[in-house]
């Protein structure tokens, strides 16, 4: 009676596979839905935009982009949301980077959906690559990604609400603290 989503990464399939099964869940009509985000180095940005939308009310704001003149730009949600109105925990740690942090951001500030595991990295910029004479690229950093309530993602990462560390050791033992206590949260 609970589901439980995993994203490794946001790839070019993530938005399609991750709305199939949330029609698959909701069909089940689950009591509590774990979205893992663990050691989620990020990806494309419209993915997680995607995935956010299927967690959230429609018209939704699910991340902003800070330029450096001080303006920002607001991206909102793109799908039905499927998912809204189920308890919804996350599962982070140190490797939920970049487009994971905009999703859990987002499902926290927008759900108060939990935060269950260890605080993220904290890699929250927007770049983009100029190709260079010399055959050479350079990446800028042109602006910074905040949540839906401002708070800025890069360099400080997203605090958890319930930390909770999963050692070498427990892995070892294929032990998981962290799945456990959420999915006792969950019930």
């Amino acid at each position: 009676d609970i589901g439980y989503i995993q994203i490794t990464q946001f790839g070019q399939d993530t938005s399609d596979l991750t709305k199939k099964a949330a029609e698959e869940l909701a069909s089940k009509k689950p009591k509590a839905i774990i979205l893992d985000l663990r050691n989620n180095p990020g990806g494309y940005l419209e993915s997680a935009v995607d995935v956010t939308s299927l967690f959230v009310e429609p018209g939704s704001v699910v991340v902003k982009e800070e330029y450096k003149d001080g303006h920002k730009e607001e991206l909102k949600t793109t799908f039905e949301g499927i998912l809204k109105d189920y308890k919804v925990i996350v599962l982070v740690n140190e490797g939920s980077a970049s487009a994971s942090e905009i999703v859990a951001g987002a499902l926290q500030d927008l759900r108060g959906a939990t935060l269950v595991g260890k605080k993220t990295f904290g890699k929250g910029t927007v770049q983009e690559l100029e190709n260079l004479d010399i055959q050479a690229i350079l990446r800028l950093t042109v602006a910074k990604w905040l949540t839906p309530k401002d708070r800025a993602i890069d360099k400080e990462g997203l605090k958890v609400d319930v930390e909770v560390d999963q050692t070498d050791q427990d892995r070892e033992q294929g032990l998981d603290p962290q799945l456990e206590k959420t999915l006792e949260l969950a019930r």
